[in-house]
């Protein structure tokens, strides 16, 4: 899903996509980046906008397609996103959404999947690979940025090298490694869990480096990736 050499296909369920709001609270930002996407993608109409409410106040709701957000810096935890994201459910129920985010993190493109987000686009793609992922994601597709792509790749190697009976469960943790796991997996850093659970970061380092060899897994985001069905 992350290869974007892809014919121009430009039908979502069997109709023609009008209009594509893109979404972005920085001023100049959201109008160079819809102007430019939308000489890359001459079949949608761009509407660019501040919040998904300002659509609504002009009328243009109705005939949307796509709605991107861009988040920028945000995470998806933020209060201000997840009213956004609330907000574009209720007003354009069943319209297919993508996520444009500066934090390249395996927990955000997870979090955006299961908010039911169809693409999850890192901020540093080049603008013919965000066009082409539009383009995929209006006809139908689901884009995952490489980071998450390549991270499951390490898990399957992983896996073929090993016994999957050798790989510990979450269960088999110690109490404390088990909350720092669950911090992992809501993408918390170091001094942050180290705060929460009244520990130095170094203990914290040695917690995360357990739970690595654990699982068998080479950095954090195969740490999440790993234990991302389990409770």
């Amino acid at each position: 899903m992350s290869h974007l050499s892809l014919p121009g296909i430009h039908f979502w369920r069997g109709q023609t996509p009008t209009v594509v709001v893109y979404i972005d609270k920085q001023h100049l930002g959201r109008d160079c980046v819809s102007d430019r996407l939308a000489i890359h993608l001459p079949e949608y109409r761009f509407e660019p906008a501040v919040s998904i409410r300002e659509v609504h106040i002009d009328g243009n709701l109705a005939e949307t397609s796509l709605v991107i957000l861009n988040t920028r810096t945000a995470s998806l935890r933020a209060a201000e996103i997840q009213e956004e994201l609330a907000t574009i459910g209720s007003m354009a129920p069943g319209v297919p959404f993508i996520l444009i985010s500066d934090l390249k993190d395996v927990v955000e493109v997870l979090m955006a999947m299961q908010l039911g987000a169809r693409g999850f686009l890192p901020a540093d793609l080049s603008l013919p690979q965000v066009a082409a992922a539009i383009r995929f994601v209006g006809s139908g597709g689901i884009y995952i940025p490489p980071c998450v792509l390549n991270a499951s790749s390490g898990i399957q190697q992983t896996s073929a090298a090993g016994s999957a009976d050798s790989i510990s469960k979450p269960s088999q943790f110690t109490r404390r490694q088990r909350e720092v796991l669950e911090r992992l997996k809501e993408g918390q850093q170091n001094k942050v869990i180290a705060y929460e659970l009244n520990m130095s970061e170094s203990t914290v380092k040695v917690h995360v480096r357990n739970i690595m060899r654990k699982l068998k897994a080479h950095n954090r985001t195969q740490v999440v990736l790993l234990t991302r069905n389990e409770r």
